[in-house]
């Protein structure tokens, strides 16, 4: 298995980040398990997993969406052992609100030690983070990343790159979504937020925005916390890939340079 390379894992994810924004944006026909399997490959993991859960019920799950990159073997098998009933991660990632190493879920439990020995025959990977992510319909996703590196080099990787890994998964959350197509979104923006929005989505700084529709960077940030709220999603990030994905700004304006100018 590749092992993760840690000095140029910013670069691989902001590639990482161009893929999955093109699938949202509709600049991509390539299946999400492709992007998946790039992606994994841009920073040196082993499979990435996507779940959206039918139910917020704990003691009730079920899942409405998966997408892996695991090989069919495996989710062959997956289903056929009914793995689901038992799986730690997906019971722990149910309920979770913060990230979490699959190695807190391994205890004593003898279908526990049987789930994961036999998940690491199948290549799964011995090192698992799981992120979750909710959108602006409070629906509950969790995203997986798996590597068989050393140990160190995974404690390495995943406390240089959280922040990027949160970003990632809720962008595989909003191309997801895309790929299901989810129905577009009541959410109002006012012009201002929108426009907001639609400049920061082209990469421009706060101040930026500012500048281009002659507003105070006060103005510029108060829109743009207040858009994301609405959408309900946890970063900038994430609030563009929704916005996009349900329909809120049209994904021409992203592209279009002479849109949204006073």
């Amino acid at each position: 298995m590749m092992n993760l390379d840690l000095t140029t894992e910013t670069t691989s994810i902001g590639s990482s980040v161009t893929k999955l924004t093109d699938k949202i944006l509709g600049n991509s026909s390539r299946d999400l398990v492709e992007i998946l399997r790039d992606v994994a490959l841009d920073i040196g993991l082993s499979h990435i997993s996507f779940v959206r859960f039918a139910s917020n019920r704990s003691w009730d799950v079920s899942l409405m969406t998966s997408v892996a990159t695991y090989s069919k073997m495996w989710q062959v098998r997956y289903f056929l052992k009914r793995y689901l009933a038992i799986d730690p991660v997906i019971r722990h990632g149910s309920a979770a609100i913060m990230p979490f190493d699959w190695e807190i879920l391994v205890d004593d439990d003898p279908a526990t030690l049987r789930f994961f020995a036999d998940a690491k025959r199948h290549n799964v990977g011995r090192n698992g983070l799981s992120i979750p992510v909710r959108n602006r319909k409070n629906t509950h996703s969790l995203v997986s990343f798996n590597n068989d590196a050393p140990k160190g080099e995974w404690e390495i990787f995943k406390n240089s790159n959280m922040t990027y890994l949160q970003q990632l998964s809720a962008l595989i959350d909003s191309a997801a979504s895309i790929a299901s197509k989810t129905p577009q979104s009541p959410v109002q923006l006012s012009l201002r937020e929108e426009q907001c929005l639609v400049w920061a989505a082209r990469g421009k700084t706060h101040q930026e925005v500012a500048d281009i529709l002659g507003l105070s960077l006060g103005s510029v940030k108060t829109h743009l916390d207040t858009a994301r709220h609405k959408l309900r999603c946890i970063n900038l990030t994430h609030a563009v890939g929704v916005a996009v994905a349900t329909g809120v700004i049209p994904a021409a304006a992203l592209r279009d340079k002479n849109s949204f100018q006073d």
